[in-house]
């Protein structure tokens, strides 16, 4: 079967190919009663608009891209996603996914710039952009958001959590709950030094501990895609001469690593050790973990609308937005009493 095309359309409406074009992209200047024949036509001869064909007439693709550090099949990326899906598609808008999940990759999209003239803005989410990086995202001329990322002088737009805050109030909590000792499990970093930012969970973690006059028994860096890394880091902490008895983990996902890890040890939690995650994600619901929750689809939303607002020449009433996280309190950490 043939494919329809707009004169097929025109034809079975009785109007120009113009007309037709402006009605079902829902511009003005189209009477109400032909804008109902266009559409009627369209919908019998089962007719979709060309976005390449739309972009061309209007100067817009109709498209946003991202660009995330984060796995795509995570917990966040997913919620974010949900969350930037309900904003833009009645809004008519695709998204376009890049990932910068290692330093190759991250070159490649810097490199080639494939969102360029094939969107209307970019979202960049959770890490920081680099000199050089900054002056390439600029030359895009496109508006820029940033998602839990430092900000940036190319961009118009950030919706972050203050993950330094968010991390003291963990520790502040434990410390009110009895604990005294504490370690820290990070995120192992695919690149050395600062290139992918520094950890504010780690940052909040420190400052806590020595706001608080608490013992830090260390800080440890992990890579759950690795079963010695885990294995290996949860040993080195059971063999310390000061044994904690909290262990405040980057996110729930590798809390849970640690936890198994912990149990495998014969090492009971909370019993023997209380263990916290961060993020509030699905893992945290069915393990019973105490976390600080983030709402990620909430700052998909926030995030999308700022992306169309901006693509709209609107100037945005709150270009910096700061969420706050959530400490909800679970089964994974219990008080501890001194004698």
């Amino acid at each position: 079967m043939a494919q329809v095309t707009i004169e097929d359309v025109a034809k079975a409406a009785g109007v120009s190919t113009f007309t037709v074009s402006r009605a079902l992209r829902g511009m003005d200047h189209v009477a109400p009663r032909t804008r109902e024949k266009v559409l009627q036509a369209a919908k019998e001869l089962n007719y979709t608009v060309s976005k390449a064909a739309s972009a061309l007439a209007s100067g817009q693709t109709n498209r946003v891209a991202l660009l995330s550090r984060d796995r795509i099949a995570g917990w966040f990326m997913g919620e974010l996603l949900d969350g930037l899906y309900d904003v833009f598609n009645p809004a008519r808008y695709d998204l376009l996914i890049y990932r910068a999940g290692n330093a190759e990759e991250r070159s490649g999209f810097f490199t080639n710039l494939p969102a360029n003239r094939n969107a209307d803005a970019l979202i960049v989410s959770g890490f920081p952009a680099t000199e050089q990086e900054e002056r390439a995202l600029a030359n895009m001329g496109m508006p820029i958001i940033l998602v839990n990322s430092p900000d940036a002088n190319c961009c118009q737009g950030s919706v972050a959590i203050d993950d330094e805050t968010s991390e003291a109030t963990l520790v502040r909590y434990l410390a009110a709950i009895g604990h005294r000792k504490f370690c820290y499990i990070g995120r192992k970093e695919p690149l050395p030094g600062s290139e992918w930012g520094h950890d504010d969970r780690t940052t909040g973690y420190r400052n806590a501990i020595a706001d608080l006059n608490l013992t830090d028994c260390g800080v440890h860096y992990i890579d759950v895609t690795d079963s010695r890394s885990v294995r290996q880091t949860i040993a080195t902490i059971l063999a310390l001469p000061e044994r904690p008895t909290a262990l405040c983990v980057w996110s729930d996902y590798y809390a849970l690593a640690v936890i198994h890890e912990l149990r495998c040890n014969g090492v009971r939690v909370p019993e023997d050790m209380s263990v916290a995650g961060h993020d509030g994600s699905d893992v945290a619901t069915s393990i019973n973990l105490t976390t600080m929750m983030q709402p990620a689809r909430e700052i998909g939303h926030i995030t999308a609308h700022k992306a169309l607002d901006l693509i709209a020449k609107k100037t945005l009433d709150q270009p910096r937005t700061v969420i706050q996280t959530v400490l909800t309190p679970g089964g994974t950490t219990r008080p501890i009493h001194h004698e």
